[in-house]
């Protein structure tokens, strides 16, 4: 995860190499906003002291609101709720266990413009796990769910962009917390005065969540997201 990390910041740095309107909101006037919402395969995985789980994939929502205050500072608010597909893991003639895991992500961020075209932030991001477990024995089911606290954690990040062609932009981010990682890399083309379509991978890792009744979990979603943007 650290390599990626690295991987991720390099892109956000190169991104900065020229002008271009991007899928990240770049004019920071007061009152200007961006609307961004996405829909993005969530490939859901967690790590817990009783083993790895792989869960199958699942299209969740991706959202976020950023409104310039002026003097090169803005405001930015962001939500993705990754949530698996409920998952057999386990089962013989007589037991079938299932599962799926949700992933609660909130973030509230202030931006600041170092040049035209890469911006540094820092913001609070709000974390809960929870994990959503079926047992059927012998057609009889009983569920639990069990839930983490929830973690609040301050973040630090870089967003650039660079425009490749006349209405293309490749844009970068990568946020930063203590057991928490988050970058997301994709291309952005504008269709309509204002209006965007993006394309991007995203991948989002938070570490050392204590579920109920397992343990300390680590829960990364990654996976492509399609998306639209629009600006005013």
């Amino acid at each position: 995860m650290k390599k990626t990390a690295i991987l991720a910041m390099a892109a956000a740095t190169m991104l900065t190499a020229s002008v271009g309107f991007a899928a990240p909101l770049t004019d920071y006037s007061a009152g200007k906003t961006s609307i961004d919402l996405t829909w993005r395969q969530s490939d859901m995985k967690g790590e817990a002291p009783v083993g790895d789980i792989s869960l199958d994939k699942k299209y969740n929502l991706d959202w976020g609101i950023t409104t310039g205050l002026g003097n090169d500072f803005a405001l930015q608010y962001n939500g993705y709720n990754p949530k698996s597909k409920d998952t057999v893991v386990y089962s013989d003639p007589t037991e079938t266990d299932s599962m799926n895991i949700k992933l609660k992500t909130q973030e509230l961020n202030v931006l600041y413009k170092l040049d035209k075209n890469i911006s540094a932030y820092a913001g609070l991001v709000r974390l809960k796990a929870t994990a959503n477990q079926t047992v059927a024995v012998s057609g009889i089911s009983t569920g639990s769910s069990d839930s983490s606290d929830t973690k609040n954690k301050i973040q630090f990040g870089l967003v650039g962009s660079t425009k490749i062609a006349d209405k293309t932009t490749a844009y970068a981010s990568i946020g930063v917390a203590s057991d928490f990682t988050n970058w997301k890399i994709g291309l952005s083309q504008e269709f309509a005065p204002n209006v965007e379509f993006n394309v991007d991978y995203r991948n989002l890792k938070a570490k050392s969540l204590a579920i109920n009744n397992i343990g300390d979990v680590d829960v990364t979603a990654k996976g492509v997201g399609f998306g639209v943007s629009y600006k005013f």
